[in-house]
């Protein structure tokens, strides 16, 4: 048996032209994730994460609070766990979401912003998850599906004998997998989607050909007076 931790990357730079890195609070929280799981649990048999660079951000971080240098963990790099593009989703529903500056400027122009932004990105995914609009898109729902289940397949065939594993990556893979083991509709997977917190940990269970959720974006790390500012969603 062994449990597989698939760690939520910390905030990153939504709204601004670069997305894939950390703020300054995704830096905290994956610090502070680091420093509870040391005193939580014995050291990981292994390390996985994206490709993405918010991916790596958040593990240099986590790594070096759990008192294990990110090199000496010698992490095992996968593009599978790597997020859909939101932006490129976003540009094909609506043209005035070219940039993710003119997105933000059109979306502060409505009444409200936020309750805007998410009517219009269940929208934009539902037309992408629809399978109806694949060719314009780079990446289509059914190959974002494989990628994410063929990295999780690979991560836990390439460490036969490991009891804990520790993937660092996106929203988007820990909602697929997550849905998939609890036999929700695709369509519905935003309702998970939204609820996921940064460096919120998910954790699957897999004992030979059988997998399941043991648990679902625990964030106990980060309650408490003191600590509920690390709470963020993107």
């Amino acid at each position: 048996m062994a449990i597989i931790y698939l760690i939520r990357h910390g905030q990153a730079s939504f709204g601004q032209d670069n997305y894939d890195r950390l703020s300054d609070l995704g830096h905290t929280q994956a610090t502070r994730l680091g420093e509870v799981l040391s005193r939580r649990l014995d050291k990981f048999d292994a390390i996985s994460l994206g490709s993405m660079y918010r991916h790596e951000e958040t593990a240099t971080n986590f790594l070096k609070a759990y008192d294990a240098g990110y090199a000496e963990s010698n992490p095992q790099v996968n593009p599978g766990f790597n997020e859909y593009n939101h932006q490129e989703i976003m540009r094909v529903y609506r043209p005035e979401y070219s940039t993710a500056r003119d997105m933000m400027v059109f979306i502060h122009q409505q009444d409200d912003p936020k309750a805007f932004f998410e009517q219009e990105f269940n929208a934009a995914m539902n037309r992408w998850i629809s399978g109806k609009f694949d060719d314009q898109y780079s990446e289509s729902w059914q190959d974002f599906n494989n990628r994410v289940h063929g990295a999780l397949d690979s991560v836990i065939e390439n460490n036969m004998g490991a009891k804990s594993i520790a993937v660092f990556t996106s929203g988007g893979p820990i909602s697929l997998i997550s849905q998939s083991l609890l036999g929700v509709d695709a369509h519905r997977i935003m309702h998970m989607n939204w609820t996921l917190m940064n460096c919120g940990v998910t954790k699957v269970v897999t004992t030979g050909s059988r997998r399941f959720l043991a648990s679902l974006n625990e964030h106990t790390h980060f309650e408490g007076a003191d600590n509920k500012h690390l709470i963020t969603y993107t």
